[in-house]
């Protein structure tokens, strides 16, 4: 197929999917959620290296991007040393999809709180970026953490259950809370997942 006649496919599909809701949810309308929710709402929690992404043609949602990774631990759910995610959108022949879910940097570390797959084979993280924690070195080892305040994210959590590493970021300023050590958040995280 030529690319005019791709890019004329592409659009035609868009247009349909838009008529019949599937793209109703934006990043604005995701509601915010605390930890407990999202590890109860993953079938795995895994913390892996990104090792590709690669965009294939998708009749239902135009384009996908299939991004795969190395499992470097996991706190949830079963499997294998790897782990294949695919999102709906991507850059196919010159025309981009962007359905605003996480991407992934190949050779970044991330912690993934992943939903079983729709119908349709895909699957982003739990509320979107708030299931996609990055790892980043910090001064005193690997930490994590997804854009909010650890605070808010362990709000309904109790207290003695918080590792104390963590419990002493959480009396920092709100500046200073976004990010948590990687042992101790996993620990964390494995904790919930054994009581749902």
């Amino acid at each position: 197929m030529k690319p005019q006649g791709l890019r004329l496919l592409a659009a035609t599909a868009a247009i349909l999917l838009s008529a019949l809701g599937v793209f109703t949810a934006t990043a604005s309308s995701v509601i915010p959620l605390d930890l407990n929710q999202i590890t109860a709402s993953a079938q795995h929690v895994v913390h892996v290296r990104c090792t590709g992404n690669e965009v294939q043609p998708d009749p239902a949602v135009g384009a996908v991007t299939v991004t795969t990774f190395v499992v470097l631990d996991r706190a949830k759910g079963t499997g294998t040393s790897t782990f294949t995610v695919r999102q709906a959108g991507g850059e196919l022949n010159g025309l981009a999809v962007d359905y605003h879910v996480p991407k992934f940097a190949v050779g970044g570390e991330y912690v993934l709180f992943m939903p079983p797959p729709s119908k349709w084979g895909l699957a982003s993280p739990v509320g979107l970026s708030q299931g996609a924690f990055s790892v980043v070195q910090g001064k005193d080892g690997k930490e994590v953490g997804n854009g909010s305040d650890f605070a808010m994210l362990l709000a309904s959590t109790d207290s003695a259950a918080v590792p104390p590493k963590l419990a002493a970021r959480l009396k920092r300023a709100p500046q200073e809370r976004g990010r948590a050590d990687l042992t101790d958040f996993m620990t964390l995280v494995r904790a919930k997942a054994a009581t749902k």
